[in-house]
């Protein structure tokens, strides 16, 4: 699965790195998720290897990582509207890329590291096609188009648990709202339209690259009609057993139409999309692997165990 939200927040973009970014989904001594640049438009910032805290906060600014020079012309963070105070630029995009419950079982319940290597490359592979849809506004003599620029100033995080504490391998690529207008020869803001218009056939390309992987290294693969898989052998109630986040949203989607029934005319994927972020809980600290470990062994039955393993 690909999902996207767009952070406008200053604030909140800058909090972002170190509660939900760097820090990894498990506490133990102070661990430290390393994030990796990508990108075209990164390599050309001098951008390569881990995310350091100043650049990624250089870039929340719109400044120049290296320089501290303003990168694109959009200084203006907030703007008034009706009285109110409103983000007028975007920070950043997250798009986050995960695999399918079972695989998240097989790679960290059972342990077979080859997975988190195969789910890493697969999201390389995926957002190199993504890249190629990335593009800016064309606003000079008088034109309202876009124009494809084809470079994305990323970092990429990837994390192995949901807020619920369940197994969920899961990559963030945190793009960031600038991308170098070969034409123009600036930086400009990114515009992300294309891309979300390709966030399906790049979504597909995920899989494939997965799921090519998967089979090499002997699991068998359900394709299911809604375009993703499962592994075989894993079954449907264990997946749901470890969708307790699921569950919440779940809860939460319930209540809300509850108390407001209208909105049951909707966009209901959207709706979860808004309460997955509203309703995200913080982090849990000082859990550590093997408690972890201990807990998801816990959930799971002498059989259940033997027929993963």
């Amino acid at each position: 699965m690909v999902t996207a939200k767009t952070q406008h927040s200053l604030a909140n973009a800058q909090s972002y790195f170190e509660e939900h970014l760097a820090v990894g989904d498990y506490y133990q001594e102070g661990q430290k998720v390393a994030g990796e640049w990508f990108g075209i438009g990164a390599e050309s910032l001098g951008l390569s290897g881990k995310v350091g805290e100043a650049e990624f906060l250089a870039l929340c600014e719109n400044q120049h990582p290296r320089t501290g020079d303003c990168l694109t012309q959009r200084k203006n963070v907030v703007r008034k509207e009706d009285g109110e105070t409103k983000a007028n630029r975007r920070i950043f995009y997250d798009f986050t890329f995960s695999p399918p419950k079972s695989v998240s079982i097989a790679a960290l319940v059972v342990g077979d590291e080859r997975i988190i290597e195969s789910h890493e490359r697969a999201v390389r592979v995926a957002l190199t096609e993504f890249e190629t849809f990335a593009a800016t506004r064309v606003r000079k003599r008088m034109a309202d188009t876009s124009r494809l620029t084809r470079n994305l100033v990323a970092g990429l995080f990837t994390h192995d648990t949901s807020r619920a504490l369940d197994p969920h391998l899961h990559t963030h690529c945190i793009a960031f709202n600038a991308t170098h207008d070969p034409e123009e020869q600036r930086w400009k803001a990114l515009q992300n339209h294309e891309m979300l218009r390709a966030r399906k056939y790049v979504e597909a390309v995920y899989y494939h690259e997965l799921a090519k992987d998967l089979r090499r290294f002997g699991y068998r693969i359900q394709n299911r009609a809604r375009g993703d898989f499962e592994i075989e052998g894993v079954s449907d109630a264990l997946c749901e057993r470890f969708s307790k986040r699921h569950e919440q949203i779940d809860d939460a989607q319930a209540a809300l139409l509850r108390a407001k029934p209208e909105l049951a005319e909707a966009n209901q994927k959207d709706l979860r999309e808004h309460l997955a972020t509203a309703e995200r809980a913080r982090k849990m600290r000082d859990v550590g692997r093997a408690e972890l470990n201990r807990l998801w062994s816990a959930q799971l039955s002498v059989e259940e165990a033997e027929k993963l393993r």
